[in-house]
């Protein structure tokens, strides 16, 4: 399956999972209900998805970029009354084009994949991730740059041995992180510990990188 199709089949299954859990269920993210996620992944749609698009295509050049917390609360209470089923209808609708376009299309399935991930748990077996997803784990690396730690080298590889992306001073010392593509994503968002990753490197160094948490 293509990025796109995983981006269409993960975002219609996030849907049946809202609805499944229920408007006040806890969405896994901060103190979301799945009614705030909702009215989040919604808004992120409005005028076709335009201002996300723009958004992330700086992201997808480097550049970091955060909404302030005002704003995407004041973006959530305005979705708010539309009420929960309206919006897992809109969440049903096509994808916003725009939002599957190559250059955003790898933060669009990390966007729905992780939020589904947030909402499902830990302890989900079934929520699997999609083959595409290992295209934004070189953004995440990139986007995580300045809050690792500045004397390591960082290569990011999956479980076979595929090395991805690397960042940090080429004479720096190097830590390998190998895990799954999921696992490396949860890591690289900063949702769970790096308990089924696996690296190697100097022992002081995979020290320091244990010790990092990421946030985006």
């Amino acid at each position: 399956m293509t990025i796109s199709g995983d981006i269409v089949a993960e975002r219609a299954a996030l849907a049946e999972s809202l609805l499944a859990a229920g408007a006040s269920a806890h969405a896994g993210c901060g103190e979301w209900t799945a009614f705030d996620l909702a009215c989040h992944l919604v808004a992120e749609e409005r005028l076709g998805g335009l201002t996300t698009f723009i958004a992330r295509c700086l992201v997808a050049r480097g550049v970091s970029v955060t909404g302030p917390p005002a704003l995407v609360d004041s973006a959530i209470r305005l979705e708010r009354r539309h009420g929960f089923s309206a919006l897992i209808d809109r969440l049903r609708l096509p994808v916003p084009r725009l939002l599957l376009r190559p250059r955003v299309a790898p933060l669009a399935l990390f966007e729905y994949w992780t939020h589904h991930d947030d909402l499902v748990g830990a302890g989900e077996a079934a929520h699997a991730a999609p083959p595409t997803l290992i295209e934004v784990v070189p953004l995440l690396l990139r986007h995580q740059l300045r809050k690792l730690p500045a004397d390591i080298r960082v290569t990011v590889g999956t479980d076979d041995d595929s090395i991805r992306s690397s960042v940090g001073p080429a004479s720096a010392p190097e830590v390998i992180v190998r895990g799954t593509s999921a696992n490396l994503v949860r890591w690289l968002a900063g949702r769970r510990p790096p308990t089924d990753l696996t690296m190697a490197g100097p022992a002081a160094e995979v020290q320091k990188l244990r010790a990092f948490e990421a946030h985006v």
